[in-house]
């Protein structure tokens, strides 16, 4: 449901409006000022008279409301404003709006806050300085004179340096590569009739003056230019903001670049923009339109009074921000480079013959590090040019460290540290903080849930954070969705600069943990945070990096609580992703915290999915003596829970690594400690455990009612996963009892639990067991469909076991079908697989089905 317009933004809106129309309906060119990019304005106004600009221009803060009412009149708030309107490039005038009687009131924010020696917290405004249209011409003679009085103060400063390209010349760097969409657009916009307006924006560094260099540089921009270009570097993003250019310092040097003699340039500001406008004019009227480049804005101020009124003209501008509002402009936003024209700009700077460009590898890695932004890059390959005796290799090392990557990345006077410190000044005082909080979150991409959290605001106000920060380009919305990110290089520079300490880690525990509680059919909650196990797990499937990094970062932090819980958390969705090594680092990562605070029980339930992983890895050994300290830790304590779960676990290895006839008295002593326990999942899940040893042991009658009894525990505690692992290894039993058609039905029961929990290894594995079901019953297209599923699944997640056992069983299937070829090929690759895991059982199945099949006493290799 659209958001509802609130009363106060309509009245808001109330004295804007009234303003605006009272300027406007005097002749006055007024224009908004996007709320993302001011600095406690409004409106930005440029001053005419007689229906001609006049070259002075102000800004001004609109109130309204019964809020800024005083007993003597009414008063505007400084907030963090009072450097920005003191300093600011145009005066800032302040406007309230009362709402019952519908009049304006002024005052001269920046003239009260020049003459106050401490920044006040509220400015007054006196009711007689009432504005209205009977003495609105007071108002205008008053702006005029302050903005040449302050005018008169700078004229000392150095006048603008402007350069005037011709046909032939290009100063874009010879190293420039891609960017042919956005070059198509930007000469597409100049190319049409009417307003040709561009505004290209991005963040520092990230190649916006080198790509209008190039396309300004273009014979067929000049084609359509026949006037010629002029650039400005507006000096917008300078660290001292005296340094930017003003409107009023650009009107002599635009003139000479124009081609207007310095004797007929007039010395008053006023007739200079005067004649800067005529001059405009009379070349659009000739026929010879000029592009006027103005690089490096930071204010629509600084650019507003020169753009060109008369058709035909060109404008593009750059700027690190999306400025205000104006009219007829096509925003181009410059991102990072792709990867493939990382490399080219790489080689580019380098000399395409330097023998270290021959292995793509390490120089993959360091675009990757550098964030593919053209600065760095730049930076990191000149680095490499300066030094012939360094290698990729070991500037790699350098960049690998993130404490220290923005140190590596500077050459002479050039340094990504420092492009981005001109950003964070020029930020809205009100943001910086929230800018260097947002570092806080060890990812560079976030949520606006975990952002709320991060910066400690409402939705809404988060929402405005990150829509201005974006505006700014330190950060940019995730296409299509609610989440945004932080280009690696920024969150590094913005981490420098934060000083907090506290963590996302609290609210990624607490949601992670209702994720998890779903994947196991048991949420909590009414209603639950997650509806589903697919919502559930597409929640893990955006913010598994993000997780992982919060809990490093908690570890580094000595956050043991928020560690522990985040890794453990996460164990079961890695599981069902078939992410074993994850799971493995993130069962060690919960340990190592269970141990720095000394919890016994954590400590246990941690080594347990610790051997669990190891088991998954086949890593037998290693798991036996895991789980064997478990066991012994838990015993000590008197943790029968743990006791259960990591004699379970135990009896899974030993089973696996030894024989099923060495787990099955483990494993039934597992049961008789889930009984003592009286603890449903622990029984459920150790019945389960045995009838697999059962099976595999070849005692298929104990094995059946095994299962038979844990589905029903299974049931009690709701935990799907698990029941419908207890109806495939039932399946399994009958099967092997001979009880075919009980065994298939026992497959397909599992299914529906297996899709419901989206457990993709189960469902396959069922598939694998249902198709040699399938298979003995002669149901050979059956067994087929089935066979070939759970075989590209296993070759897909690189699970060789289950692979070359799927092979075994599509090759005595093709057998069956009389084409003996086929199922060779199937034998040998289920062979090679095997002889990779060292499997003796496996090869001597598969050699024997081919000696069989081939009638040959010896298979060849």
């Amino acid at each position: 449901m659209p958001a509802s317009v609130t009363r106060n933004r309509r009245i808001e809106r109330a004295g804007v409006n009234a303003l605006r129309a009272l300027l406007e309906e005097h002749d006055q060119i007024v224009q908004e000022i996007d709320g993302g990019n001011d600095f406690g304005e409004d409106l930005f106004v440029m001053l005419t008279q007689g229906g001609e600009r006049t070259g002075a221009s102000i800004t001004v803060q609109v109130k309204s409301g019964d809020k800024y009412k005083r007993a003597n009149g009414y008063a505007i708030p400084v907030d963090a404003h009072a450097s920005d309107w003191r300093n600011a490039l145009l005066p800032v005038f302040g406007v309230v709006f009362d709402v019952g009687s519908r009049q304006l009131f002024w005052v001269n924010l920046t003239e009260t806050l020049e003459s106050s020696e401490d920044a006040p917290t509220w400015i007054p405004v006196p009711r007689e300085q009432e504005l209205h249209t009977g003495n609105l011409d007071s108002f205008l003679e008053v702006a005029h004179a302050f903005v040449e009085k302050r005018a008169s103060r700078h004229s000392g400063e150095t006048a603008l340096q402007v350069t005037r390209m011709s046909g032939t010349s290009r100063t874009a760097p010879p190293w420039f590569v891609g960017r042919s969409q956005e070059r198509r657009t930007i000469k597409a916009t100049l190319a049409k009739s009417g307003r040709r307006r561009v505004l290209v924006s991005g963040m520092a560094g990230v190649g916006k003056t080198s790509l209008v260099d190039w396309v300004a540089g273009e014979p067929d921009t000049h084609a359509v230019f026949s006037g010629g270009v002029i650039v400005a570097d507006m000096h917008g993003f300078s660290v001292n903001r005296e340094q930017l250019a003003r409107a009023g310092t650009a009107y002599a040097p635009l003139l000479s670049a124009l081609g207007v003699p310095s004797v007929e340039i007039p010395r008053d500001i006023e007739s200079q923009a005067a004649l800067y406008h005529r001059t405009l004019d009379a070349l659009s009227a000739s026929g010879t339109p000029i592009l006027l480049v103005f690089d490096n804005v930071a204010e629509l101020s600084q650019v507003a009074e020169l753009l060109p009124g008369a058709a035909g003209h060109g404008v593009i501008i750059t700027s690190r921000s999306r400025l205000g509002i104006i009219e007829g402009i096509e925003t181009v936003k410059l991102d990072c480079l792709d990867p493939t024209d990382s490399e080219a700009l790489f080689g580019k700077t380098l000399s395409p013959r330097d023998k270290r460009l021959r292995d793509p590898h390490p120089i993959r890695e360091i675009t990757e590090l550098c964030g593919h932004l053209p600065l760095a890059l730049s930076i990191a390959a000149a680095i490499l040019k300066d030094d012939p005796d360094l290698v990729p290799a070991e500037l790699l090392t350098e960049l690998a460290a993130e404490k220290s990557r923005l140190d590596v990345l500077q050459f002479g006077d050039t340094a990504v540290r420092a492009a981005l410190h001109v950003s964070l000044i020029r930020l809205d005082e009100s943001l910086k903080a929230p800018f260097c909080r947002l570092s806080i979150h060890p990812g560079s991409q976030m949520s606006e849930q975990i952002a709320a959290a991060v910066l400690g605001e409402d939705y809404p106000q988060t929402r405005s954070v990150l829509r201005r920060l974006g505006q700014a380009s330190l950060v940019s919305r995730v296409p299509g969705t609610s989440r945004w990110r932080m280009h690696d290089l920024v969150h590094l520079f913005s981490a420098e600069q934060c000083h907090a300490t506290t963590s996302a880690a609290e609210l990624y525990d607490q949601i992670s943990y209702d994720a998890n509680l779903t994947l196991r059919g048991t949420p909590e909650g009414n209603p639950p945070r997650f509806d589903t196990v697919s919502d559930a797990l597409s929640w893990f499937d955006v913010e598994c990096a993000n997780l992982q990094a919060t809990a490093r970062q908690a570890q580094e932090f000595g956050m043991t609580e928020n560690t522990y819980m985040l890794s453990m958390n996460l164990l079961l969705f890695l599981d069902l992703r078939g992410r074993a090594a994850e799971v493995l680092q993130s069962a060690q990562t919960a340990y190592e915290a269970a141990h720095q605070e000394r919890d016994a029980e954590r400590q246990v339930r941690a080594l347990n999915n610790v051997g669990t992983a190891l088991t998954s890895l086949r890593r037998f050994e290693e798991a036996i003596l895991t789980l064997t300290r478990a066991l012994a830790i838990a015993e000590r304590i008197g943790f029968l829970d743990g006791q259960c779960d990591a004699t379970v676990s135990l009896g899974t290895a030993v089973r696996q690594h030894h024989s099923p006839a060495k787990a099955i008295p483990i494993l039934i002593e597992a049961v008789q400690l889930a009984r003592r326990n009286r603890d449903v999942n622990d029984l459920g899940t150790s019945l389960t455990n045995l009838g697999i040893a059962y099976r595999e042991a070849g005692m298929p009658g104990p094995a059946a009612t095994a299962y038979a009894e844990s589905i029903r525990y299974h049931r009690k505690s709701g935990d799907r996963r698990k029941e419908a692992s207890a109806h495939a290894g039932l399946g399994t039993a009958l099967f092997q009892l001979g009880q075919s058609e009980r065994a298939v039905n026992s497959f397909q029961t599992a299914f529906p639990a297996y899709q419901e929990v989206q457990d993709e290894f189960g469902i396959h594995l069922n598939h694998l067991n249902l198709g040699h079901a399938q298979l003995a019953m002669g149901r050979l297209q059956e067994a087929r469909h089935s066979l070939q599923l759970a075989h590209d699944y296993f070759r897909e997640i690189s699970h060789e076991p289950y692979e070359a056992g799927a092979l075994t069983l599509l090759g005595t299937l093709e057998w069956m079908s009389d084409n003996p070829s086929r199922a060779q090929v199937h034998y040998m690759a289920a062979r090679r697989l095997y002889r990779r895991l060292g499997d003796q059982q496996g090869v001597a199945a598969a050699e024997g089905s081919l000696r069989e099949m081939l009638g040959v006493s010896t298979i060849p290799e």
